[in-house]
C-alpha cells in the first residue's frame, strides 16, 4: 500500500516560464520559431552565425509511392556509402522498424549492428 498522491494544480510550461524574470536559452530551432518566442514570452530570438562554414548539404526530400520502393532506395543508399567505408546511423520511429530494417540489410547482404531498446545492455 502505498501513500495517497494528488494533484492540486498545474501549470503550462508557457505560465511557469513567465514566473521568471529572466529567460535565455540556446537552441539549434529557435529561428524557426521566432513568432511564438515573441508571442507568448516577449522574447527576440537572435541567431548568431556559425564559427565555421557549414559543412552539411541539405538535399531535397525524397518522396515514395510504397513503403517498399523507400527501403529499397534506403538499402541502395546504404550499399553506396558503405563501399566508401563511410559509417552510417539511421533512426527508425520504433524497435519494431529496426528490426524491419535489421532483416533486410541481412538479406541484401549488408554488414550492420542494431541498437534499440531491446539491445539496451550493448548501448
Amino acid at each position: 500500500v502505498e501513500k495517497e498522491s494528488k494533484t492540486l494544480a498545474t501549470i503550462t510550461f508557457q505560465n511557469y516560464f513567465r514566473m521568471y524574470k529572466k529567460l535565455s536559452g540556446m537552441t539549434g530551432t529557435a529561428q524557426t520559431e521566432e513568432e511564438e518566442f515573441r508571442g507568448i514570452y516577449k522574447l527576440d530570438v537572435i541567431q548568431i552565425p556559425t564559427n565555421e562554414p557549414l559543412a552539411r548539404q541539405d538535399l531535397p526530400d525524397a518522396v515514395f509511392k510504397s513503403e517498399r520502393g523507400k527501403y529499397a532506395a534506403l538499402i541502395e543508399e546504404v550499399k553506396a556509402v558503405h563501399a566508401t567505408g563511410q559509417p552510417i546511423l539511421i533512426g527508425t520511429v520504433s524497435v519494431e522498424r529496426s528490426e524491419l530494417l535489421s532483416q533486410l540489410f541481412s538479406r541484401a547482404g549488408i554488414k550492420h549492428d542494431v541498437l534499440n531498446a531491446k539491445q539496451h545492455a550493448r548501448e
